[in-house]
This record gives C-alpha cells, structure tokens and sequence, in this order.
C-alpha cells in the first residue's frame, strides 16, 4: 500500500487547534486562531468540490449541490480566516492541482492562482474551548491533510488501487474467471494472444490542464474480458490535473478483440498508456 503519501488528519488539525487555544491571549478570537492554522497546509476537499464558493454547516456538511471532479483538482490553500458573524467563519484561499513527478514519485501541488476560494462554515454556536472542538471537528470532516486513507477510501476504485494494488476487486462478470496477465512472467501467457484495440476514444483534455499546459502519459492496467470489454481499470503511472480521471473515462469506451488461448476468448490483463498533448493552432 503507497502510505508515504498520507498523513492522518485528526491527529494534525486537532493537536493545531490545541495549540491555537493556547496561544491565545485573552479577549482574542480562539476559533480564529484555529481556523487560521490552516494556512500553508496541503488540504484536499474530501468530497472532490470543483465550486470555488462552498459553503458548510458546523458539523462539516456541504450544503446545495456542488460540483463533483476528481481529487487532483480538488486541493486548496488557504490564505486567510476570518469571521463573518457570530456564528460564522471564512476561509480565503486558492485552488491548487496536483502533478504526479515521475522522476521523484511524488505528488506536487501547483496552485491555480486565478481560481479564488471561498470556504464558509456556518451555525458554530459553540464559543471558548467548546467552540474550537466544534470547528476542528467540522474541518476534519470537510478536509483531509495530505493524501491521508480515508481521502483514499473515498476516491474510485481506478484511485483506490492505484493506492493499494492488493485492494479485491468488488464482484463483476470475472470473478472465477481465469485472467491471463499479460504484464506477468512470460511462461504463464506463452500460449496467449494479446487483445487488439477495435475502437479507441481519445480522453479529453480539463480546463486547469490546459491553461497549465501540462502534457504527458498516464499508464493504467486493465482486464479485457473474452468479449472485448475493458473492466477493473486501475491507474498504474499518473498525471494528475484531473487528466487520469479523463483518461479512464475514455478507456471505458474502448473496445478490442479479446485475446485468444487455443482459439477461444479468454479474459486478459493488460497495460495501456495515454498520451496527453497540446496542439498549437497553426499560424495563418
């Protein structure tokens, strides 16, 4: 399981808040304090938002129905808190996506500076020492710092066995199936044809990707069943800026001539790669 990129988000958030209480001095605004230990943490939505202009109750609930992406797009920097009434708190801040670096494995944030946040909590009734509680709880259920297991948990199952390749797979129309994998040693599948691409669906490109012009290849593995259909795909090399999520997207669309084992269908594993490019438009 890929744990070097999770960090456990009440244990951080939590012992913050702690320390806001602390500090403060008498008179000063303890919620304040907290909320504002958020800034220059690496936070990630949990439920994927694409709206810059959310809006939570005090248990850390959305309200209406924001938009939904993926998690590569979903990080936020907080630049500053402050209050707004009573019983309310801001969060300002940015957007930020996140690119895989293949040459260092890790995620990188990059900050989408022109994508202004807002970020509202309302209905904190609670003050003092019950009040700080109350906003560390509603952060914890509205944010995870770092990649941490229950973001994870809480990702598609393409993400999910990214994170965790031992992961079962949930029941589908494999399960008792035999499954060459073709991206195994060679002695087992000598006998196994590999599956062709019949019709391939191009991913699209997301608009934070584009205005960043980021490019390159994401990897998956995939299972092509005996009748050319792509099942349990799961991302093997990412990209990030919401450009995986598109890629499998896409690759669910696909269809092939499953590999064949002494003239019949079988079911077979595979690696597939997309390729993300830029054209520029031609000059007149």
């Amino acid at each position: 399981m890929r744990l070097w990129a999770a960090l456990v988000l009440a244990g951080t958030i939590g012992c913050g808040a702690a320390q806001a209480q602390q500090g403060t001095s008498a008179g000063a605004d303890a919620e304040i304090g907290a909320a504002s230990l958020l800034v220059g943490k690496g936070l990630f939505l949990r439920g994927f938002y694409l709206n810059n202009d959310l809006t939570f109750d005090a248990a850390g609930r959305v309200q209406g129905s924001p938009k939904v992406g993926d998690w590569t797009v979903a990080a936020v920097n907080v630049l500053k808190a402050e209050r707004r009434g009573a019983e309310e708190i801001e969060l300002d801040g940015v957007r930020a996506a996140v690119r895989y670096n293949t040459d260092t494995h890790e995620f990188q944030r990059h900050p989408l500076n022109d994508e202004k946040m807002r970020v509202t909590v309302k209905g904190l009734g609670a003050k003092g020492p019950e009040g700080v509680k109350q906003l560390e709880a509603a952060f914890a259920a509205m944010f995870s710092v770092g990649i941490d297991p229950a973001l994870q948990r809480s990702m598609p199952d393409y993400w999910r066995h990214y994170f965790d390749p031992a992961l079962v797979w949930p029941q589908d129309g494999l399960n008792g199936q035999a499954i060459y994998t073709l991206y195994g040693p060679v002695d087992q599948v000598k006998d196994v044809t590999a599956p062709k691409v019949e019709h391939r669906v191009d991913a699209k490109y997301g608009d934070f990707a584009v205005r960043d012009k980021v490019q390159g290849a994401m990897q998956v593995r995939l299972v092509v069943d005996s009748t050319g259909a792509p099942l349990r795909i799961a991302i093997l090399r990412p990209l990030g800026y919401g450009l995986d999520a598109g890629a499998v997207e896409a690759m669910r669309k696909w269809r092939f001539t499953p590999g064949m084992r002494g003239g019949d269908p079988v079911a077979t594993g595979v690696t597939m790669e997309q390729e993300f490019t830029l054209v520029s438009a031609p000059r007149h």
